[in-house]
């Protein structure tokens, strides 16, 4: 399996102000850690044209992240939101995302051998 990092330019516009925001709610060592860690997948991250927005989940600024994974046709979606977590499986094929696994990194990692 290839693992590819995707983003929308909706995505992409989130990432920005999370970052702007996490940096007035972290401790020093935690922003240190995601700066470290995070920042440097985006740079890798390919960017995908997203041209079906899906209405589906709980919060409407997730539907970007299933209208991604439907435009990439994504095998993952790998999260630690509870809201995406929680979208039944009939939800996802009623969406035409049946082949996608939403799970969370811990999952991803063990399904995909670390």
């Amino acid at each position: 399996m290839r693992e590819e990092i995707w983003m929308s330019s909706e995505i992409r516009r989130e990432l920005v102000t999370l970052s702007a925001r996490l940096a007035g709610r972290l401790t020093l060592p935690r922003l240190t850690r995601w700066n470290r860690d995070f920042l440097p997948l985006v740079s890798q991250m390919k960017v995908a044209v997203v041209r079906e927005r899906l209405s589906i989940c709980r919060d409407a600024k997730d539907d970007a992240y299933l209208s991604l994974a439907k435009a990439v046709s994504a095998d993952f979606l790998v999260t630690g939101d509870k809201d995406l977590l929680s979208i039944s499986a009939e939800r996802l094929r009623t969406a035409g995302l049946d082949r996608v696994g939403i799970v969370t990194p811990r999952e991803f990692l063990t399904r995909v051998g670390s």
